[in-house]
């Protein structure tokens, strides 16, 4: 089956009704997906208490804050034991994406699975229904057709139809049980999606919409919600990462995307602190590009609109102000901003850091960049 465009119920306390939600889409048996600490301590796992005693509910949380193949084949397991007729993922981007994965990689015998995450066929249908609710304001997991997994310290994306939800749940008091850190490194992921979105190869009018939208809603928001949240900036938080989610469902994101996941997997970086660290690197290299940098599908006029959009958004006088206004407003939400401080000390690990990159994500990037570019860039930040 492919599903359809994903139901959307929002409002505080709306996970109160996913168990209806899920039994209206016709599932007896349900395997629920969820953070090993963040189900009871955002108040999810209440929801447990809705569900009809007709339908056999399971939960599962047996993997890593990084899913890894390992973690999905032991998903598996569960699958074919309980043999669910839905999925729900409830927890931040790993927990959904791990949702994701179960769902459309059921079948797939464990000896099969690297081969199948590296080959990368689309994951375009499903047998099971799939539901998901953040915790978290960041991922936008909800939104998109791809889940992130990793093969040794190779980052994957699976994507595919399948992968988006029949419905999402957003409800803004979940999201403020994670520590200042989360909140941070959560938010600012979102944040560097609607900026990266905006500049975006495969962008187009609707995702550069969404993103302009979304990016409002959080720098509105986020130095409140790290600070000390309450409903009125969990509900923009909420929102804003929804929104930019749609976009880069569309547009995909880019470079500093592409630099983070070695950072995850070598340093143990939370993934949104790990694209922040280059960001403010991007927005200065960005703002110096002339045309004859640019891929050539990209057009100058809309390639500075962005760059002006961005630094609207982030409060800059222009461009070249845009990425040392990132940088402070990472640091004022708690973030350290240099490689050095999370571990990446010597020009030999930068460049290793350079030598990784994904290059599907990098090809998404307006600005070509070779490897030794990248180096240089991130020599930057350390």
């Amino acid at each position: 089956m492919s599903p359809r465009r994903p139901v959307v119920r929002y409002g505080r306390g709306a996970i109160a009704s996913l168990p209806r939600l899920v039994e209206g889409l016709g599932a007896t048996r349900v395997l629920v997906v969820h953070g090993a600490h963040s189900f009871e301590a955002s108040g999810a796992s209440r929801m447990m208490e809705s569900f009809g005693r007709r339908t056999l509910v399971r939960r599962w949380h047996d993997f890593s804050p990084n899913p890894a193949v390992d973690d999905v084949a032991r998903g598996l397991d569960v699958v074919r034991e309980l043999r669910p007729d839905a999925v729900v993922g409830v927890g931040g981007g790993s927990a959904m994406d791990m949702a994701k994965l179960l769902c459309v990689l059921d079948g797939v015998p464990g000896t099969d699975l690297a081969d199948r995450v590296r080959s990368g066929p689309a994951a375009d249908t499903r047998r099971m229904k799939l539901v998901l609710a953040p915790t978290t304001s960041g991922s936008g997991s909800e939104a998109t057709h791809f889940a992130v997994v990793y093969v040794g310290d190779a980052k994957y994306s699976v994507a595919g139809a399948g992968l988006l939800p029949d419905a999402a749940v957003l409800d803004p008091a979940l999201t403020e049980s994670g520590t200042p850190h989360q909140r941070a490194a959560s938010g600012v992921d979102a944040i560097a999606q609607g900026i990266e979105s905006l500049w975006a190869v495969g962008g187009d009018d609707e995702s550069r919409g969404l993103a302009r939208r979304g990016l409002r809603l959080l720098l509105a928001g986020i130095e409140d919600f790290v600070a000390a949240p309450h409903a009125g900036v969990a509900r923009s938080m909420v929102v804003g990462s929804h929104l930019v989610g749609r976009a880069i469902n569309r547009s995909k994101t880019t470079g500093a995307h592409a630099l983070s996941y070695r950072l995850t997997s070598r340093y143990g970086v939370s993934h949104g602190h790990a694209v922040a660290l280059s960001l403010g690197a991007f927005l200065d290299a960005h703002a110096h590009a002339d045309a004859s940098d640019l891929r050539t599908s990209v057009r100058p006029s809309e390639y500075r609109r962005a760059l002006d959009d961005i630094a609207g958004v982030l409060g800059a006088s222009g461009p070249a102000e845009s990425g040392a206004r990132f940088v402070a407003l990472g640091r004022r939400i708690g973030l350290p901003m240099r490689l050095a401080d999370v571990g990446v000390r010597t020009e030999p690990e930068v460049r290793g850091l350079a030598a990784a990159v994904n290059a599907e994500r990098l090809s998404n990037n307006p600005v070509r960049f070779s490897q030794d570019e990248l180096a240089d860039l991130l020599m930057r930040c350390s």
